[in-house]
């Protein structure tokens, strides 16, 4: 009888075991029913597969195909095995993994592979599940590793850049480094899909060489699977690069790319978010200002922003000195908050900017209006005493609650605390992250903690908002920051009349304004709120000779009330004026005809109705405006 070990499990029973007994085998001892549903374990907090050896005492927990870390390992076994599956084609495997519910592999091909290749490529992945033969994973030191693909450069850079052992699956002939566990039961990864495949870079760096991925979804059970076709299938209808063309609201160009252009129907959209948030910033004593979009290098080395945000800035030139491109609008703040003496009395001052700001994204992970390279952030600063902090918070968390009730968002809320990379003392990471704890707790806030995501200068709440399609984004943001005011000597004169520090709240709503565009579009399908939609009527005549001079006189009136309105002059048919309208989402289609210019009224058609209503232009106009008054029904 060999060495024997004991494995703790989380209801802290223990298992006294021979040394070298895998972890399926353990799952066995704790029953037949268990092993079956056990997917991969961990060895004190380390991930591995259920034919991993137990060498020595430890803690073990498994976890079930349909947990995080099983479906986790569903799909990197899937990706692995799309790899073996492309082999076939003569390409070289360069990498693969998981990205959420997606996984995908990237790859070298001598001829590029056609989307019509998918259809053998998952054949050849079905043929290794239904054989369900093992994939064996081996150890080797670097060194040997590097022999054993000496071939492929892809796969030596893996190798250089992890740990030692490397750990290579074998498969047949097939072999590939691996970095997280693989399913030991291939009949377990039957329910997937391949997706796409797309273009992309080594490293998703464009100046790395070109590659090609195929990407697919996977989950445990095949009712999760038909769910989440359906979803794709419902989000290509929404989705946001699609709406934005079709709609001509914003478009990309390879002159600036993951920059986006916004046509006037865009520009429309992002003034109205802006007016409606201005309107509420200015009800709250916000003051509005204006910083400039390049500053000195030295700006941000002083702010810290240069430390932590160097490999994300754009920077140039001018005489000699070197300028950067503002990722944040807050040094810019600093500055003028900087510019004269502030009392306690005056305090707190509530800074807003809509600030265009630039952050380099690698080109992989540009993605629409959602991850870009240059956008408009609806920033402000609140320059606070200590005292003022929980008032502050709670105004600014009210204001969040007001916007988002505008659009019907559903909202969660989620305390982020001091990361890895942190700037400042100790002491003032856990007095603020205290203070946003206590304030949340007292005012019966529901919150969930997400332990080391705080921005780097202080702890942060984060909003996250619940779209039509059932998805999360973040968008609000509120963070304490004691570091900011640190760096650039900021006070005020307190009733002692000495100088002190105050604290900066950073606050966003929308984050993005960009991306939550991009959000809106999906959310409503392109279907615009009246008070947002870029047309928000359309005016069709019946006859031009009879009407042109009455349907120009009601778009002179309805322009003049202050609404945004198109006339089709054009010589089709009703029917097919009245599709057009459908097509570009217009929330209320106009119809003139003889009975409306004898009557002084006009045939309404509201979006998604297939019925008309006569009603009087007076009244039309007076309903119109309601409608529009959306800041109103929030108050």
């Amino acid at each position: 009888m060999g060495n024997q070990v004991i494995v703790t499990l989380p209801d802290q029973r223990k298992l006294e075991v021979e040394q070298s007994t895998t972890l399926y085998q353990v799952a066995q001892q704790i029953g037949s029913s268990f092993a079956k549903k056990a997917a991969v374990a961990s060895i004190d907090g380390e991930l591995h597969d259920l034919n991993h050896q137990i060498e020595k005492d430890c803690q073990v927990e498994f976890f079930t195909y349909e947990d995080e870390e099983g479906l986790a390992a569903i799909r990197y076994t899937l990706s692995y095995l799309v790899g073996e599956a492309a082999v076939k084609y003569g390409v070289e495997v360069a990498d693969f993994g998981v990205n959420k519910e997606q996984f995908y592999c990237d790859f070298k091909a001598e001829n590029t592979l056609k989307a019509a290749d998918l259809k053998e490529v998952t054949k050849t992945i079905n043929k290794a599940i239904s054989a369900n033969h093992p994939i064996e994973v081996h150890e080797y030191s670097k060194l040997d590793a590097l022999d054993l693909f000496k071939d492929n450069p892809f796969m030596q850079h893996h190798i250089e850049q992890g740990e030692e052992p490397v750990k290579v699956a074998v498969h047949g002939d097939y072999k590939a480094v691996i970095h997280q566990p693989l399913v030991t039961n291939l009949s377990k990864v039957k329910n997937y899909k391949l997706q796409s495949i797309s273009a992309t870079n080594w490293l998703r760096d464009v100046n790395n060489e070109s590659l090609q991925r195929i990407a697919g979804f996977a989950f445990a059970d095949a009712k999760a699977l038909e769910e989440h076709q359906a979803f794709i299938e419902k989000y290509e209808q929404v989705n946001h690069r699609r709406l934005g063309k079709e709609l001509d609201i914003f478009s990309f160009s390879e002159y600036a790319p993951g920059m986006p252009f916004y046509a006037h129907n865009g520009q429309v959209i992002r003034l109205e978010l802006q007016n409606m948030l201005r309107q509420l910033q200015f009800e709250a004593d916000y003051e509005e200002v204006y910083t400039p979009f390049i500053m000195d290098e030295t700006l941000w080395k002083n702010s810290g922003h240069w430390d932590h945000y160097q490999d994300n800035m754009y920077f140039t030139e001018v005489d000699e000195q070197t300028y950067a491109l503002k990722p944040m609008n807050c040094p810019g703040h600093m500055l003028i908050y900087k510019n004269h003496l502030h009392s306690y009395r005056d305090l707190p001052i509530r800074m807003a900017e809509f600030g265009q700001v630039h952050r380099h994204e690698l080109s992989g992970s540009l993605n629409g209006l959602f991850r870009v390279r240059t956008f408009n952030q609806d920033d402000a600063h609140i320059f606070v005493r200590r005292d003022q902090i929980e008032s502050e918070i709670l105004d600014v968390l009210g204001l969040i609650h007001k916007v988002y009730s505008v659009f019907g968002f559903d909202y969660s809320i989620e305390l982020s605390t001091r990361p890895d990379d942190f700037m400042g003392e100790i002491e003032l990471w856990d007095f603020a992250e205290q203070s946003l704890e206590n304030m949340l707790n007292q005012h019966g806030f529901k919150y969930t903690v997400n332990e080391k995501d705080g921005a780097f200068y202080g702890p942060k709440i984060d909003i996250h908002i619940k779209d039509a399609l059932g998805r999360s984004h973040q968008c609000g943001t509120v963070q304490l920051d004691f570091q900011m005011p640190e760096k650039f000597d900021l006070t005020f004169i307190n009733q002692a009349g000495e100088k002190e520090r105050p604290v900066v709240i950073h606050r966003a709503i929308y984050g993005s304004s960009d991306r939550f565009i991009g959000i809106l579009l999906e959310h409503f399908g392109g279907n615009l709120p009246l008070w947002l939609a870029p047309v928000q009527m359309e005016v069709i005549l019946v006859n031009a000779d009879l009407h042109l001079d009455a349907v120009k006189d009601l778009k002179r009136r309805l322009k003049k009330e202050g609404f945004r309105v198109e006339l089709d002059l054009s010589d089709e048919k009703m029917g097919y004026k009245i599709r057009q309208a459908h097509l570009k989402k217009v929330p209320y289609t106009l119809v003139v005809g003889d009975n409306e210019v004898e009557n002084g009224t006009v045939a309404v058609r509201k979006r998604g109705e297939s019925e008309e209503h006569s009603i009087n232009v007076e009244d039309f106009v007076k309903q119109l405006k309601e409608e529009v008054d959306v800041l109103d029904k929030v108050k």
